[in-house]
Parts: structure tokens; C-alpha cells; sequence
């Protein structure tokens, strides 16, 4: 019990990797799986809302026969109008800082030119001048309705009686046209059936959460065990520990079970933090059930308890707290990205894959995946004895590790010269 609570005061006093390695890079995954959260849930609408479009609308014609009045109400149907001055400096500044998507100018005598073209006076159309921001695909289109509605206006010019053609009444049969139409008209997403419509967004949204948990968690608990084995490994702790009646054995067992509560309130804490922000993104819970919930916990505690192996590696073989900082950060990294959680399995190339299954990031997600059925399981479904597999193989890395840690453990215990300062004080 002492050596537990001896473990627990040094977590205590480096708490600094904690804050760092598990709230900071934790929030960090968390807000990517937020902003994933909240895009599917935007993405699962079933009427689509095109982007308005920002217009202004210059008038240099003094609103002759209404042009500019009825092309305002013309465009303000799919788009947002603004008000901007008519000088050089606000329209730049309009367009070089995407205010407005599209500033169109109707010009001076702009009405009378046009009326000469409806009544076939002149062969030459009369333009509106438009100026479309460089990064606006809305303003293009807008673009394309200034130019369909001077059309339709001249279609329904004549259209009408040659005693009753006015330009107004040409605009004001246009405007009404659209208007209808656009209360007519509705635009739907139509659902079809697919190969994963087992899928449900709850258990991909909770799956994808739970893994981006492998790499903060590979980061905090190897650092946190280093610094309590080698802690106790230090060279006037372990004297004194060899001349306790205690056995040597107990001591790294309560070291390993103070790491291991450590880190099954750790995996407690990451799982009860995706719930909740499942349930603050508005994702629904269906899907989830005790069984896969259950077996996903199980397979990242066994991953926990897989970097807490690593960790007592690292403090047995007798590295530096600096090592253990670089090797452990990138160790992570080269986890994350080999595997499957960082990127799409089918994007990544043939090496990359081949790297990541001699690791044990890939079997975590890989037994996640198999519990529902999605990622590299999506073909052949919920495969408990898949999931078992693949978190066997996380349990053989921990194994191994605490293997090789016994083993340098005991290397360096026969021969203390490989831990003994260069040069002997003499006690006064």
C-alpha cells in the first residue's frame, strides 16, 4: 500500500504531462471528432439549401422604367441583396474582401437602349456590367440570372399585345412567373438503399471517437509509468528497497496496478466524454448497446494497458526522461498515422498498411471496427471473434513489453556497474 501511494505522489508532482499528454491533446482529438459529429449530422438533411449569394445592385439609370427596382426583387428570390456606395473604393474593397458575391451595374440610358432592342430598333443588346468575387461560385451563378432575367423580359415583352408593351409590365410579368415557380418548386434528397445501410451515425460517431482515445493515450501512460519505474529505480531508492523484507516482485505489481487504476480512469473518462458529445452534437444513440459498447471499452483498456507496458520498458531499460519524451512522442505519432484512425484504410498506400499491422494501433481500431462492423469490417460485418483476435494481438504487445521490461530489469540489477556513477563518494 505505501508503494501505491509512493506511485500516486509522484503522478502527483509531474502532473505537467498530464495536463499536456491527456487534456490538451485529448481536447485537440476531441474537437476534430466534434466538428466530424456535427458536419454528419448537418450532412443527414433531407431538403437541400443551395448558398445564397451576396448582390448589389448599382443603379446609374436613376431606375428608369424600373429596371433596377424589379431586378433587385428578381435576384433577391435566391440570393441576400446589400447596399454598397457607388464609388471605386467601396466597390474594390467589396469584392477584394468578399462582401458581396456579385456587384452588377445597371449603366446610364441603360433602359431606353434596351427598350430600342425589345422593340427590335437596334441588333445590339444593351448589358448589365457585372463584377463576380474571385472566390464565389454563387456569384457566377447570380451572374447567369442577371443575363436570364434581361431574357425572359424580353420574351414576355413580346408575348403581349403590341398596344399594352411596356418594359414595366414585361418586368412585372417576369417577377411574378419566378415567384411562382419558386413556391411551387422543392428540392429533396432521395434516399436509396446501400451496402452500408446497417450503419447507423451513433455507432460510426462513437467508433471513430473512441479510436482518436489511441493516441493521447499513448502518450500519457508510457510517460507517467516511466517516471514512476525509474522513480523507484533510481540508485539510492532501489538500495534501500533491497534491504526491505519486501519482495521485489510486490513492489513493481503495486506499481503496475497504481498505472493500470490510472489508466482504467483514464479509458472511463475518454468514453464518458463521447457520450457527451454525441449527445451535445445532436447524434443519435441508436445503434449502441451494452455488448459493443462494452467490448469497444474492453479493447482500448487493453490498448491502455499496452502503453503502460511500454512504459515500463522504457523506465527498466534505464532511459532519460528526455528519451523517453522524444521515442514515446514518436512512437505515437507513427501509431496514429499507420493506423486506419488518421486516414481512410483505402487511401493509404501498401507500405504504410504494412507498417501499421506490425503495430498495435491498427488492432485497436481494427477490433473496434469488427465490434460494428464498419472501417476494414464494413464487408464482412460484426465479427466477434475478429474483434477477440485483433485485441489478443494488443495483449501479445503488452506481453512482450513486459517481457523485454523484466528482462533489461533484470540485466541491469546483475550488473550495477551499468547503472553506477562514474566516480565514488566517499561517505564522511
Amino acid at each position: 500500500m505505501n508503494t501505491c501511494k509512493a506511485a500516486l505522489r509522484i503522478l502527483k508532482a509531474r502532473k505537467l504531462y498530464v495536463i499536456i499528454y491527456l487534456v490538451l491533446i485529448g481536447t485537440m482529438m476531441f474537437s476534430i471528432s466534434w466538428q466530424i459529429m456535427r458536419g454528419s449530422t448537418a450532412a443527414g438533411a433531407t431538403t437541400y439549401e443551395p448558398e445564397s449569394a451576396r448582390i448589389a445592385v448599382i443603379d446609374r439609370d436613376d431606375d428608369a422604367e424600373h429596371v433596377v427596382q424589379s431586378l433587385r426583387s428578381y435576384l433577391a428570390l435566391d440570393g441576400e441583396m446589400v447596399t454598397i456606395d457607388d464609388d471605386s473604393i467601396s466597390l474594390q474593397q467589396a469584392v477584394a474582401s468578399n462582401y458581396v458575391d456579385l456587384i452588377a451595374i445597371v449603366p446610364q440610358g441603360f433602359a431606353e437602349r434596351y427598350l430600342q432592342y425589345a422593340d427590335n430598333a437596334t441588333a445590339t443588346q444593351p448589358t448589365i456590367d457585372t463584377v463576380v468575387s474571385y472566390a464565389s461560385g454563387a456569384g457566377s451563378l447570380a451572374q447567369l440570372k442577371v443575363n436570364e432575367f434581361l431574357s425572359l423580359t424580353r420574351t414576355a415583352y413580346l408575348g403581349m399585345p403590341q398596344a399594352q408593351r411596356t418594359l414595366d409590365a414585361a418586368m412585372a410579368t417576369t417577377l411574378d412567373a419566378a415567384t411562382a415557380d419558386m413556391k411551387q418548386s422543392h428540392i429533396a434528397v432521395v434516399s436509396s438503399d446501400s451496402e452500408d445501410d446497417g450503419t447507423t451515425p451513433g455507432s460510426s460517431a462513437f467508433a471513430g471517437t473512441l479510436k482518436t482515445g489511441l493516441y493521447p493515450l499513448l502518450l500519457v501512460m508510457p510517460v507517467c509509468t516511466f517516471l514512476v519505474v525509474s522513480t523507484f529505480n533510481d540508485n539510492e531508492i532501489r538500495r534501500r528497497l533491497y534491504s526491505s523484507p519486501a519482495r521485489l516482485v510486490s513492489l513493481e505489481a503495486q506499481q503496475m496496478l497504481t498505472c493500470g487504476t490510472f489508466g482504467l480512469l483514464v479509458c472511463a473518462a475518454y468514453t464518458a466524454v463521447t457520450f457527451l458529445l454525441m449527445a451535445l452534437a445532436g447524434v443519435s444513440f441508436t445503434g449502441l448497446n451494452a455488448v459493443n459498447v462494452g467490448l469497444s471499452f474492453v479493447s482500448l483498456m487493453v490498448y491502455t494497458l499496452m502503453a503502460i507496458a511500454c512504459g515500463f520498458l522504457l523506465g527498466s531499460s534505464g532511459f532519460n526522461e528526455m528519451a523517453t519524451n522524444g521515442f514515446v512522442n514518436v512512437f505515437a505519432l507513427l501509431v496514429m498515422f499507420t493506423s486506419g484512425m488518421a486516414f481512410p484504410v483505402d487511401m493509404m498506400p501498401d507500405p504504410m498498411i504494412i507498417i501499421g499491422k506490425l503495430l498495435p494501433g491498427w488492432w485497436l481500431c481494427s477490433s473496434i471496427d469488427h465490434v460494428f462492423g464498419l472501417g476494414t469490417a464494413s464487408s464482412s460485418g460484426v465479427d466477434y471473434g475478429a474483434w477477440a483476435s485483433s485485441t489478443g494481438l494488443v495483449a501479445m504487445f503488452a506481453v512482450a513489453f513486459i517481457c523485454l521490461g523484466l528482462a533489461l530489469g533484470r540485466i541491469r540489477r546483475a550488473r550495477p556497474t551499468l547503472a553506477s556513477p562514474a566516480t565514488t563518494q566517499l561517505a564522511k
